[in-house]
């Protein structure tokens, strides 16, 4: 156990220093978008187009394909059955001729415009399908009937290939041709003939299906079994789709040898018109022709596809199909490649375009590639202005405009949020003030509740007042440039304060572009000679309150501001609290905390092994359970934050107090004079004891009975009101305790701790209990050992 002491001891003492920081640093990597076009070709033009001709790239009509020599896959031909599993299509189509050309020429797979309408599987029962009222019965299609009355039939009839249906008991009938919304009536009509008095119900069940051929450039050409109700769009949309050169604007309907409907589908997805949709009927051929001259539209965003033209259509129309936002395109340039036939060595060829030019004049041909530019995010007269501002904005530019014309005044740096926060302050300042009247402390232990206990009312005022408004850092602006010569960021610091004063040096000439940033001191550590203190000051003083402080200001000199000090003054219990000590004592606390769990855990089983019988063991099991009581009751208890004060005992003037230069977020606490002196440990009696002038430390220890047979009188120690502790090991006389003659004074704790051989564990209870106070823990130590 003498182990476990001194091992703790020497931990909680290396802590005391200061405690270093480690700072991270986080770094942040830019990605570029993948659009192919950063830095822009030569400049070309048409014939005829404001920039000069360079390739000579031919002009005019629809030219020929030139993709027509290339050769293409054929999917194979597919019979499907109404309840077979789902059969892939586009999903595995590979790319065109063409599509593959504008992956090399861009470095974009471009989809063709309209694949992603196209369904990518087969479904897997055609015949389950909602039909319209108009919908004629045809052959195969099945009809649930239900009839009750003068007789009962209940069943499900299929028409044949005639046309004819068959039901029980009632005969053969041509059914073929009738309306879905007649059906009921034409049943009763021809039942009617037979039998009287019966109510019927009729619905049709599963479709019958019909036989078509799809033919040409299609993906999955053959017969195909397709519902009754389909038309050339429906199956368009599946058994029908254009395979890698066939035409999604020329798929026509042949019956009979002769065309009959020719459907686009660019006219259904960007109109939403069904012009030339038929009903499909039995032997019908759905023939997707070859594809028309195709452009590829190079453009940021979704609307970027490959698109077949019609005769007559312009980049307009392809714009228009495409659903591109033109407002954010740039409407200066175009770029244009196309095949220059009249030179074999080099076939292509790219030009510059004016914008309104390429979109309504110029003639697009097959294999020809257009690049449009989004928008450029400049502004031409606009300079930015953000950090701790009231309205961070884009603001006009004006020729010769400086920093002081941006920022005119302090309004433009007062945020909205500081008067939000002020006019909630006031509920907040009041029922904080209300709890503090209502718990002021009027013994020893509602002290060191309150000690241990601090008001988070109050402190919630002193970081709403701290945090109005966010402190300006005058020395310290910068403008963001853009260096375009160079094509290099430019940061251009500057003197707020003597900008706004209109100090030439500093008042900049803006340009621009330009972003000033307007920085608080939160967002750098500036010089603590430049930060402004607010501190609080309580107890025995005229004018209880916050308090700002300057740079240099001490202890001293906010006690004079807060109007002196009252008659009932205590100056030596003075207690200073400081954050940043909190906080280094914090550390400190939690490290002590853990060393002492594993030092409490190595020397448990230590002394365990080490047992020589029962009772032996049982001792070290209650000792060991002591210590682990004593050690949570000091997890409850945190640092304060005090720093001791060397203040005469008799001390009444303020100038008898240390200089001490204060800091942010100090709290200073003039204690009335206390009227006893508490005295705890092995005594016969605990407890507080009224305080008389003159009595020394034994004189109070004779009043609780002297020391009890187990005390360690040798270790006697006393915790003063202003933070110090005399001790019985104080003093170089030989056998001379040293606190003898030791007077007492108003607020002192005795404490008399149990006899070091006789207790052991008492012993390693009291040095971690005067090493905590030295970390700040103070009576809220000796209250753990008490309670």
């Amino acid at each position: 156990m003498q182990g476990f002491t001194k091992a703790l001891l020497a931990l909680v003492v290396s802590f005391v220093g200061l405690a270093g920081v480690a700072h991270a640093q986080s770094q942040s990597s830019s990605q570029q978008l993948p659009f192919p076009f950063s830095n822009a070709p030569s400049a070309t033009a048409r014939q005829g187009g404001e920039v000069p001709v360079m390739g000579g790239a031919s002009q005019g009509g629809m030219g020929a394909n030139p993709f027509a020599s290339i050769s293409q896959t054929q999917a194979s031909a597919a019979a499907p059955v109404a309840d077979q599993a789902p059969q892939p299509l586009n999903a595995n189509k590979p790319l065109t001729p063409f599509q593959q050309f504008v992956l090399e020429a861009t470095g974009r797979r471009l989809p063709n415009f309209g694949d992603s309408a196209l369904q990518k599987e087969l479904p897997r029962d055609r015949g389950n399908q909602p039909v319209a009222t108009d919908y004629e019965i045809g052959p195969g299609d099945e009809i649930n009937i239900r009839v009750w009355g003068a007789i009962n039939i209940n069943t499900r009839a299929v028409v044949d290939r005639e046309g004819q249906l068959s039901i029980p008991t009632v005969g053969t009938f041509p059914v073929a041709g009738v309306r879905a919304s007649g059906l009921d009536d034409f049943l009763k009509a021809e039942m009617g003939k037979v039998y009287k008095n019966f109510n019927l119900s009729a619905s049709l069940g599963k479709l019958g299906g019909v036989n078509i051929y799809v033919a040409g450039q299609a993906l999955l050409p053959g017969m195909h079994t397709v519902s009754s109700t389909s038309t050339l769009a429906s199956v368009l949309f599946n058994v029908a789709q254009p395979g890698i050169n066939g035409s999604y604007r020329n798929v026509q309907l042949k019956r009979g040898g002769q065309t009959v409907a020719s459907f686009d589908l660019y006219q259904l997805l960007r109109e939403g018109v069904l012009t030339g949709d038929r009903k499909l009927q039995s032997g019908d051929v759905v023939f997707v022709g070859s594809a028309g001259p195709r452009v590829a539209l190079n453009i940021e965003g979704p609307a970027a596809a490959i698109f077949e033209l019609k005769p007559g259509e312009t980049l307009s129309d392809v714009l228009a199909l495409s659903g591109a936002d033109t407002t954010l395109l740039r409407q200066d340039t175009v770029l244009l490649e196309g095949f220059n036939p009249s030179n074999p060595a080099a076939p292509r060829a790219v030009e510059q375009l004016a914008y309104q030019r390429a979109v309504n004049e110029v003639k697009l041909k097959d294999g020809d590639i257009v690049t449009l530019f989004a928008v450029r995010r400049e502004f031409a007269n606009a300079v930015t202005l953000k950090g701790a501002v009231a309205d961070p904005a884009r603001y006009p530019y004006m020729p010769g405009m400086t920093v002081a014309d941006l920022i005119p005044n302090t309004d433009v740096l007062i945020q909205p949020s500081y008067f939000k926060k002020k006019n909630a302050l006031v509920g907040v300042v009041e029922e904080a003030e209300e709890q503090e009247k209502n718990t002021a402390p009027s013994n020893l232990q509602q002290v060191l509740a309150k000690e241990n206990n601090p008001d988070s009312r109050i402190e919630v005022i002193r970081e709403t007042v701290r945090s109005l408004v966010d402190q300006i850092n005058w020395e310290y602006a910068v403008i963001e440039r853009l260096d375009k010569r160079e094509i290099k960021p430019l940061v251009v610091p500057f003197n707020l304060k003597k900008a706004m004063a209109r100090d030439p040096q500093h008042n900049l000439v803006l340009q621009p572009g330009d972003i000033v940033t307007v920085f608080s001191t939160k967002d750098a550590d500036i010089p603590k000679s430049r930060k402004t203190a607010l501190v609080k000051v309580v107890g025995e003083v005229k004018s209880p309150g916050f308090y700002q402080v300057v740079p240099g200001e001490t202890l001293r000199d906010v006690l004079v501001k807060a109007g002196g000090l009252t008659e009932d003054a205590y100056l030596f219990g003075t207690r200073l609290m400081r954050k940043s000590i909190q906080q280094q004592q914090e550390e400190q606390y939690q490290r002590a905390l853990e060393q002492a769990e594993r030092l409490l855990l190595a020397a448990s089983n230590s002394n365990a092994a080490s047992a020589l019988n029962a009772a032996d063991a049982a001792n070290v099991q209650a000792q060991t359970q002591k210590q682990q009581l004593y050690l949570e009751r000091l997890k409850t208890r945190r640092p304060d934050g005090r720093v001791v004060l060397d203040v005469p005992p008799k001390a009444m003037a303020i100038a008898e107090l240390p200089p001490l230069v204060l800091d942010d977020g100090d709290t200073i606490t003039i204690p009335t004079v206390p009227g006893q002196v508490g005295i705890f440990g092995s005594v016969f009696t605990q407890g507080a004891f009224a305080y008389e002038g003159g009595k020394t430390v034994f004189d109070y220890l004779n009043m609780a009975g002297g020391a009890a047979k187990s005390a360690d009188d040798g270790s006697i120690f006393v915790l003063r009101a202003n933070g110090t502790v005399d001790s019985a090991q104080q003093g170089w006389v030989p056998f001379v305790s040293g606190l003898h003659g030791r007077r007492a004074l108003p607020g002192d704790v005795i404490y008399v701790p149990e006899d070091f051989e006789r207790v052991s564990f008492m012993k390693g209870l009291l040095d971690i209990s005067q090493i905590f106070y030295q970390v700040g823990l103070g009576a809220a130590a000796i209250k753990a050992i008490q309670d």
